[in-house]
């Protein structure tokens, strides 16, 4: 049955709709802390129905009934991505659970190890106004925009999941002449040919598709593809990327970030208009932590903790799965409007794609790609597309793409390269070999597109995480 049909789904998706996008900007502070108070009694009472939560609350010695402020998430056990996959599929749901109209959801594995979830209506409907917000922020009008979704289809992938449940039944809420769904993986000029008859008002992708869009639309394919805005989610976008994209679109790339786990289409934080990133805290609850699994204080760097506040299907508490490192600052009023905490900085990254030194020191990927500075000082978009990769402690290769139509304008290959070399050699130190390397491909990885940093290290304790 449709569940937009059913009173029992629909009443509160309805309710959802029209009041939780701006919940931030119409409820005071002391008001928004009851309200995640409550949702987190709710999602630990569900969580206790479920198998995983219930041992490990049991083993923790925890009562539940005795959390009742999110004050008292630190007293939670974590759970991991190994919990998750060890106890799939039968103990992720509470038992009796109907998974009649359950979905499974699965990462695309590019770490190598793919993670499944039960999601269902609720998810989605529960997070509707996270979903909504940051085009509600952006003054983008959802209901009459014309959406463009270029991402991962793939059976049981996050986007096919999502129009399965949630978009295929909504056609009164999202019109479907006004949405376009695009698998990322299509040959990139035939997904310009499709936008370019759709004539978007938004595209929603990984920064790597934009990038590859965006090196056509310099080339005058595209004519007709002319964005209010670029939604960008999956991977992280970093500034040199950000700036060919949005010179050749002549608009604004926006991030949200979010994760197949804690439900795909809610974003846990996103960038507004003035470039801070906006965690929707009335939607999940965000920590972080060092090394040995301790909370960092606000201003420091750690590993990404989040908890979800909304929907049921397999719940999601105190999860340490997501490997980014972030750095939170306490509530943040900005310029835009809304007082949120804030990731600083936006997200920098997995644990697993950092940079690791001889000396002992590890550089988020965000905090180590310098090339933005030094393309920018010689004013060349030759680059098309670049990847570092870490094959040993005291090598790394930087592979690069050149536009070949740009090739003998400007600065040289050569010279570019060589810059490209010494602004990286200044940051790994001399007892690292830093090689620029041009090639005609940079692969994609499982599911997903190439991502920034490939690190064949693994990070072990005694490294000193740099803050910049």
């Amino acid at each position: 049955m449709n569940p937009f049909l059913n009173p029992i789904t629909a009443l509160p998706f309805l309710k959802n709709f029209l009041f939780d996008a701006r919940r931030l900007r119409a409820q005071s502070l002391d008001k928004i802390k009851k309200y995640r108070d409550k949702a987190l009694r709710r999602t630990l009472r569900y969580a206790d129905s479920v198998p995983l939560y219930h041992r490990m609350y049991q083993d923790s010695a925890l009562t539940v009934r005795r959390i009742t402020e999110i004050s008292d998430v630190p007293t939670l056990p974590f759970v991991s991505k190994q919990n998750l996959v060890e106890h799939f599929p039968n103990e992720i749901l509470p038992r009796g659970y109907s998974k009649k109209n359950t979905k499974v959801v699965s990462t695309a594995g590019s770490t190598g190890k793919q993670i499944s979830v039960f999601t269902d209506f609720s998810v989605f409907s529960g997070g509707i106004g996270a979903t909504l917000r940051i085009y509600d922020h952006l003054q983008l009008p959802w209901r009459t925009s014309r959406l463009a979704n270029v991402g991962n289809f793939n059976p049981n992938m996050a986007d096919s999941t999502a129009e399965h449940l949630f978009y295929s039944n909504a056609s009164f809420v999202y019109k479907k002449n006004k949405r376009i769904t695009l698998n990322a993986f299509l040959p990139v000029q035939e997904i310009i040919s499709k936008l370019d008859q759709f004539k978007p008002d938004v595209i929603y992708s990984y920064p790597a598709t934009f990038f590859h869009l965006a090196f056509y639309k310099r080339k005058g394919y595209g004519e007709n593809i002319n964005p209010k805005a670029l939604l960008v989610s999956g991977s992280m976008l970093e500034p040199y990327t950000r700036s060919y994209v949005e010179e050749a679109f002549g608009c604004k790339m926006h991030n949200g970030y979010g994760s197949v786990e804690t439900s795909s289409e809610a974003p846990i934080a996103f960038e507004c208009k003035e470039g801070t990133w906006h965690i929707n805290y009335d939607f999940f609850h965000v920590e972080a932590i060092d090394e040995d699994r301790q909370l960092v204080e606000n201003g420091k760097r750690g590993h990404i903790v989040v908890t979800r506040l909304f929907g049921k299907a397999t719940p999601i508490v105190r999860y340490t799965g997501l490997d980014d490192w972030v750095v939170l600052e306490d509530d943040l009023e900005c310029a835009c409007g809304l007082h949120t905490p804030v990731l600083k900085g936006g997200v920098e990254g997995r644990k697993s794609d950092s940079i690791i030194l001889p000396d002992g020191r590890l550089f988020p990927a965000a905090s180590f790609a310098s090339l933005y500075s030094i393309l920018n000082e010689l004013k060349t978009r030759k680059v098309k597309q670049f990847q570092i990769v870490q094959k040993k402690l005291d090598e790394i290769d930087i592979l690069v793409i050149v536009d070949e139509d740009l090739r003998n304008s400007g600065p040289s290959v050569e010279t570019i390269f060589e810059k490209i070399r010494e602004i990286h050699q200044k940051k790994a130190g001399p007892n690292v070999q830093i090689t620029v390397k041009e090639v005609s491909d940079i692969p994609s990885q499982k599911g997903k597109p190439a991502p920034l940093v490939i690190s064949h290290v693994r990070p072990e304790k005694g490294y000193k995480v740099i803050d910049t």
